[in-house]
């Protein structure tokens, strides 16, 4: 969903030191009050694990460790990587599957994975970008997109022989995580999307695709057996008929059809888990319109109930882009405050947390740029509120208003530490400060369950103390969430 921009923009804004790493958002009231009668602490069950990715951090230059532990801190448990083919093969290697040909240029892949492992995260690596010497000659660039890595390969062995090459370098330093190209449905990442054939545009997108990923798959599976392969990681939306039929091969194949494509006989790619990118085409809802030519937080149903009617069926889903803009953009005009950016990574936490298909989600991304503005972190470097949000996210499992005293669960993740620790959750008091509702203990990735039972509409937050990867002593509070009693 991102636009050109947010790929390989070479920004000079350093990230400065970010005022998370403090005592921040205390308030009054502290954690002195006495726990609510009839509260009780529940059982917690796990989350998807935490992600972010970064745009920039692969860019020449970028200092990798700095904000490889700047998402550490934030508590990022694994870190998506665009890894750009084009970008590491320049120019054509002589002996493409071996990782040390004089062609390949390594060296901010290596210092990204070095960070990662210094930083206790893990790496998923997307591998996407046509080099000059291996696109489709009988494919023109265009003016509105003038990308040649946008460009199907000519070949997918070769596309299968880089990842042979970057598995062998990197799988002995532990990245076993892997998603073969970038939303593959869409013009901008894979052209062309659709070919004329008998008076109409028919997708061809998806048998390219299919070939690139058994191609990825294969190569990937020869040097380790155990990594997680990925696809097709698609874009939330695409062109339906009758409303907007393609009239070019740079139309968008909607994610359902891409995957009813991908299922036919002759192309059904092997994968390990199912990627999607859900960014929000609206701000939180519960509802899905009929026909919708797009998948997206909301309606993830629609795409678990498709997939499972294929070859597919039982997938895991990798969620593995997905945020909130601050701003609009002419490509994208949806836009949300910052208060409002937050508020909603906590609804979105409460979602995914109770879909058991979803084992992975990953913020995109972790600083706004001129063109995107789904940052955790302003241009400047300056912390959003969804930054201490997406540290320590909680909301109640149901926005339903309650009756008076009637139980409503909270669920939340305390994201930085790595093993089990105390959560202090709080409820805003009349004064306007915050007293102590309860003291939680989370499980071992840091999720926690509180049952509550206001009397009125309240709000509540949690807040956690301790020390992050990088060695800072922090307090880290969510974001306030409303519990409504009608």
């Amino acid at each position: 969903m991102k636009r050109p921009i947010t790929r390989g923009l070479a920004l000079g804004a350093t990230l400065p030191v970010l005022a998370l790493a403090s005592v921040v958002g205390c308030g009054s009231g502290g954690e002195g009050g006495q726990a609510q009668a009839g509260v009780v602490a529940g059982v917690p069950a796990t989350s998807p694990v935490a992600s972010i990715q970064d745009d920039r951090i692969y860019q020449e230059g970028t200092d990798a460790a700095q904000r490889v532990r700047t998402m550490a801190d934030l508590g990022a448990r694994v870190l998506r990587v665009d890894m750009r083919w084009d970008l590491i093969a320049p120019t054509r290697p002589g002996r493409p599957r071996d990782a040390n040909d004089p062609a390949y240029r390594w060296e901010q892949y290596d210092r990204i994975v070095n960070a990662a492992g210094a930083s206790g995260v893990r790496i998923l690596f997307t591998v996407w970008g046509t080099p000059p010497w291996a696109v489709d000659r009988s494919v023109r660039t265009t003016t509105r997109f003038p990308q040649t890595y946008a460009i199907r390969p000519r070949s997918a062995a070769e596309y299968g022989d880089f990842a042979f090459a970057a598995a062998t370098r990197y799988a002995p330093k532990g990245v076993r995580m892997w998603e073969a190209w970038n939303e593959p449905n869409i013009p901008l990442f894979l052209r062309p999307q659709f070919q004329r054939r008998g008076g109409s545009w028919q997708p061809v997108s998806p048998a390219t695709y299919s070939a690139l990923l058994k191609s990825f798959y294969r190569e990937v599976k020869k040097v380790d057996q155990k990594a997680q392969v990925a696809g097709p990681v698609t874009a939330p939306a695409g062109d339906q008929c009758p409303s907007s039929c393609p009239t070019s091969p740079d139309g968008r194949v909607t994610p359902l059809r891409f995957l009813q494509e991908l299922a036919k006989p002759g192309l059904r790619p092997p994968l390990d888990v199912y990627s999607h990118h859900p960014y929000p085409i609206t701000r939180p809802r519960d509802v899905s319109f009929p026909g919708a030519s797009y998948i997206d937080l909301y309606n993830l149903d629609r795409l678990e109930q498709a997939i499972d009617r294929t070859y597919l069926r039982g997938r895991r889903l990798w969620l593995t882009e997905f945020g909130f803009s601050t701003q609009p953009v002419p490509e994208y005009p949806t836009a949300f405050s910052k208060p409002q950016q937050a508020e909603f990574l906590n609804d979105a936490y409460r979602r995914v947390r109770t879909n058991r298909r979803v084992t992975l989600f990953t913020w995109y991304f972790l600083q706004d740029n001129g063109g995107w503005t789904s940052g955790l972190l302003e241009l400047s470097g300056r912390a959003k509120p969804a930054a201490e949000a997406f540290s320590i996210p909680m909301a109640p499992l149901s926005t339903a208003p309650a009756r008076a005293g009637q139980a409503v669960r909270l669920v939340g993740q305390a994201r930085i530490p790595r093993g089990v620790t105390t959560v202090t959750v709080e409820r805003r008091a009349g004064s306007g400060g915050w007293s102590r509702e309860a003291r939680v203990r989370t499980g071992r990735d840091g999720s926690f369950a509180l049952v509550v039972r206001p009397r009125a509409t309240t709000a509540y937050r949690a807040r956690w103390q301790g020390e992050t990867p990088g060695g800072a002593k922090v307090t880290r509070v969510s974001y306030p969430t409303t519990v409504r009693v009608r």
